[in-house]
């Protein structure tokens, strides 16, 4: 799933919720969660292309901008959910070593245990460009299901 995904839905979580004991270890359970449904994914050989970091800006934009509007509008719940937003993203927090290690050497880090059950070899069984219907959809989704809160 793409950050940006995984941001609406612990937003979500924090505001559906509303309970920081219950809301918190649901948002980052999350995380694997929609890991598991099939999502958009790269070949090992496009995650260093001048497109992927893009996307990778994009995404991480769109997250901020998300908590930047839960800030603004300030709905009941507000910072929950940002803290929700940002635990349902954070387990993706792994790949950044192996990506600027890719950057450097211009291969890919030998994947340990947790990166093969994180990866395509596990919990994201089916990770593939065709999964960005299903993102698009997730997105819609989440978006048509926070504006209730920020309006």
């Amino acid at each position: 799933m793409t950050a940006t995904n995984h941001a609406l839905t612990g937003a979500l979580i924090g505001l559906v919720v509303g309970q920081p004991v219950i809301a918190i270890p649901v948002a980052f359970l999350s995380h694997f969660v929609c890991d598991a449904i099939p999502h958009y994914g790269q070949t090992t050989e496009n995650v260093w292309s001048k497109i992927f970091k893009v996307y990778l800006l994009i995404d991480a934009l769109l997250c901020v901008g998300l908590v930047g509007a839960l800030t603004y509008r300030h709905p009941v719940h507000w910072l929950l959910a940002s803290i929700c937003a940002f635990l349902a993203t954070s387990p993706d927090l792994y790949w950044i070593p192996r990506f600027t290690f890719g950057l450097r050497n211009h291969k890919p880090m030998k994947r340990d245990r947790i990166g093969k059950l994180l990866g395509s070899e596990g919990i994201q069984w089916f990770q593939r460009p065709i999964g960005a219907v299903v993102e698009v959809a997730w997105a819609v989704g989440a978006i048509v299901l926070l504006l209730p809160f920020v309006k």
